[in-house]
């Protein structure tokens, strides 16, 4: 494992032990399996790629893991209109780019979008937390198809 990501796999197990939380062989591949990519997987998609690890990995466990990781803050649960819920380990607030044809997301850096003051919610009951801005269109790849 490169260097980077040991220090952060190092520092996922700190966090959890700080917070009681147990370091299981599942949470851990699970979050491995996460922050080494940038696709913005599927809970399938993480199944798929820590099953091997894990004789007898249920899918179950690994949605149960991805639920306990985004409640403890360690991923976020990305949603979008139309498609499945992804995950990101990217937790700092960010925005994406996403493709209408193939579902690619794709993060935007923060200072390409300014900081937005949250709205008033008065009178709805809504208590807003925290937002991310999702900009619709078609990756290169799509792109070029679509000419």
């Amino acid at each position: 494992m490169p260097e980077p990501m040991t220090e952060r796999v190092a520092g996922f197990e700190a966090e959890c032990r700080r917070r009681g939380l147990a370091v299981t062989v599942q949470r851990r591949a699970v979050f491995e399996a996460l922050a080494v990519r940038r696709d913005h997987p599927s809970a399938d998609q993480v199944y798929d790629a820590v099953r091997g690890r894990i004789p007898g990995l249920s899918r179950t466990t690994v949605y149960r893991v991805l639920d306990t990781l985004v409640e403890a803050g360690f991923v976020r649960k990305v949603h979008h209109a139309g498609g499945v819920a992804r995950f990101d380990p990217m937790t700092h607030r960010h925005h994406h780019l996403v493709c209408e044809a193939c579902g690619r997301l794709v993060d935007v850096d923060d200072a390409a979008v300014p900081t937005l003051r949250l709205p008033e919610a008065r009178g709805s009951g809504f208590r807003i937390t925290d937002y991310s801005v999702s900009f619709l269109g078609l990756c290169g790849a799509c792109g070029r198809t679509k000419r």
